[in-house]
């Protein structure tokens, strides 16, 4: 099996200004400019970097371009299996208001790639990806733009290296296992898992959601945990002790008979089991199943009625930060942008430091 590896250069004419007819409003579309387009990407800001020379700039913006370019697009299964590899080149209009206009291909290398490649431009176009317009005598102005994407097929790799050195496998034979089962495991962490004590009476209630790193010898780490409903540190910590307490319990995955290192996703649901918790406990259940519908609307496409379903769950359980990302995901995809990035920003607000970091500045700015 062949996966993809998306390599470009972001390829920019250099020269002097044209002159621009005299006019209310110029629609020349130039070929050259004093100052060339740049994609406005919020880690590549000049306020960002005030030492940093223009050159410096737009390495950066471009790179950056290209990097998200490479996570978003799918390589075309026509073209895969017809191993089809080669540069397909784009072009487009930077607009005065940094939007991109008359996007097509010069050149195609077949097998739908050109198109993928088209689609992914008109995509982060659509998802707020904005340019800094070319300058011609200090104004802006429309200019055309020549972007070459190169498609190459690589022998897809069974693992990657991990920030703290190990090999972790996502390609698998066998998934890691819990001694006596799944069953098991939902009864340990049921029966394992302890409130903090202090507070009981607070009736919070919520998910933590950890990565554990399950080694080939059987070891166990949390690779990364999320406190969807910012419960706390007081919870992230019963969280990671109900983890102590299942070591040497967990079975490794396998990858051509032999055990493997991999990640598995484990959540941990705290409810206090005080009286006068019930009604608390009682809005939460309601409003994960009202979640667990709107997701199945949401995989179905129908994402209004996905929006309906997490309208209704965050009235009861407002402030739950994976309900309001999954909300603004479905925003995204019908083009509501200023209210995505509202949800967005919510969850930056609530957590300070996201999961959707990346999307959320690609989409609405630093």
């Amino acid at each position: 099996m062949k996966n993809t590896v998306l390599i470009g250069a972001l390829l920019f004419c250099c020269g002097t200004a044209l002159l621009a007819q005299s006019g209310p409003v110029d629609t020349t579309i130039y070929e050259v400019a004093e100052s060339l387009p740049l994609p406005l990407l919020a880690r590549c800001q000049p306020a960002q970097h005030p030492n940093w020379p223009e050159d410096s700039i737009r390495q950066c913006a471009e790179s950056q371009l290209l990097a998200i370019i490479a996570k978003n697009i799918q390589y075309p299964e026509d073209a895969r299996q017809q191993n089809i590899e080669g540069t397909v080149v784009t072009t487009f209009v930077v607009e005065r208001d940094g939007k991109i206009s008359n996007l097509k291909t010069l050149k195609d290398i077949g097998g739908g790639c050109g198109p993928e490649a088209i689609r992914v431009l008109s995509a982060l176009d659509q998802a707020g990806l904005r340019w800094r317009p070319a300058l011609v005598a200090g104004k802006p102005v429309r200019m055309r733009q020549a972007l070459p994407l190169r498609f190459r097929l690589q022998e897809a790799l069974p693992y990657y290296i991990g920030s703290s050195g190990d090999t972790i496998y996502t390609n698998i034979d066998t998934q890691p296992g819990f001694r006596g089962g799944m069953d098991s495991l939902t009864s340990f962490v049921l029966n394992r898992l302890e409130y903090p004590v202090s507070y009981l009476d607070s009736c919070k209630t919520g998910i933590i959601e950890m990565a554990l790193l399950i080694r080939k010898d059987g070891s166990i780490e949390v690779d990364n945990q999320l406190d969807y409903n910012n419960l706390g540190m007081d919870f992230q910590w019963q969280a990671l002790q109900l983890v102590n307490r299942s070591k040497g319990l967990w079975i490794p995955a396998g990858y051509q008979n032999q055990p493997v290192t991999t990640t598995l996703p484990l959540r941990t649901l705290f409810k206090s089991e005080r009286a006068g918790c019930a009604s608390a406990n009682e809005r939460f259940d309601q409003a994960m199943l009202l979640a667990d519908e709107g997701a199945a609307f949401s995989n179905q496409n129908e994402h209004e009625k996905a929006i309906e379903k997490w309208n209704q769950a965050l009235s009861l359980h407002p402030n739950n930060t994976e309900l309001l990302y999954y909300r603004g995901s479905a925003l995204l995809s019908l083009n509501r942008r200023d209210e995505a990035c509202a949800d967005f920003n919510a969850v930056k607000s609530i957590l300070g430091v996201t999961w959707c970091e990346p999307l959320r500045r690609l989409v609405c700015g630093w």
